[in-house]
């Protein structure tokens, strides 16, 4: 058993006060006030290992079945000061928010050198490659975006403060350990970033279809430029609308619906990358 392997105690009880604490990180406020976050299975710890992330716990299922090179990894976090928890199936099942677990997850602290909390964005380098998310709710679709952005080479995202928790385990799933790759700033005032990257010599796009949009395809995006995608829903605001430089649209057949944020996303990445 893997208790015996990793020199720890057997923890059987759901109510132990480590493994309610490490639950309660299913909650928005509680991720923030710990300044914790988990990632569940081993692609996501191995992500985190190779990142240097700083990580609190690993929770292991006791009877799991891992490698030799897994075990080893495990055991030099833990002579890092990494706490290793060895759990019975009912306490792991307790944790995992996966459909077919691994038997491993990890609390990592956040990634202050990746990702901001601030009001606004006030400098960005003009060969940066930046995507802006306003109200993008659907934790899936940041995920995919996270992964996406990674893929495609952006620099930077922005999202702004209303748009799902890039730390929920729903958003680390999709984004494949990309959460480890990319940088994000999560901002208060986005109407006034948009304004602040215009100073910085930014052309910021507004991806919505008006009277004068430009048409994706048709026109030549440049490096320093930087794409706004909205709310499924509701779109791009009035006010962010008002403060770009301009708005661009995806052509698309006629009578067939918005593409969903994600894939959006991922159109104006590759314009961006090639």
């Amino acid at each position: 058993m893997l208790n015996e392997i990793f020199g720890t105690d057997l923890i059987t009880s759901k109510t132990n006060s480590t493994i309610v604490k490490i639950g309660k990180l299913s909650n928005k406020k509680y991720r923030n006030e710990e300044k914790l976050f988990v990632c569940d299975g081993k692609k996501l710890l191995n992500e985190a290992i190779n990142f240097g992330a700083k990580i609190r716990y690993i929770i292991v299922k006791n009877d799991a079945n891992f490698d030799a090179e897994l075990i080893n990894k495990i055991k030099n976090c833990k002579e890092n000061g990494t706490a290793v928890l060895c759990v019975n199936e009912q306490v792991f099942e307790k944790l995992t928010e996966e459909n077919a677990p691994q038997g491993v997850m990890a609390v990592c602290e956040f990634l202050k050198e990746m990702h901001t909390n601030s009001t606004t964005v006030e400098n960005a380098n003009s060969d940066e490659k930046i995507i802006m998310l306003e109200a993008v709710r659907d934790p899936g679709n940041i995920g995919t975006i996270i992964r996406n952005a990674a893929a495609f080479g952006i620099d930077r995202l922005i999202f702004s403060s209303d748009c799902a928790d890039i730390y929920s385990q729903k958003v680390i799933r999709a984004a494949m350990g990309a959460i480890f790759k990319v940088k994000i700033d999560i901002v208060d005032d986005f109407v006034g970033t948009v304004k602040s990257l215009k100073k910085c010599g930014k052309r910021v796009l507004s991806a919505t279809l008006g009277k004068n949009s430009l048409i994706l395809g048709k026109i030549e995006l440049r490096s320093q430029d930087v794409i706004i995608v909205g709310n499924e829903g509701h779109g791009i605001s009035d006010e962010v609308i008002k403060a770009s430089d301009e708005t661009i649209f995806i052509p698309m057949c006629e009578n067939t619906e918005s593409l969903n944020a994600a894939i959006a996303s991922s159109i104006f990445m590759w314009e961006l990358y090639k």
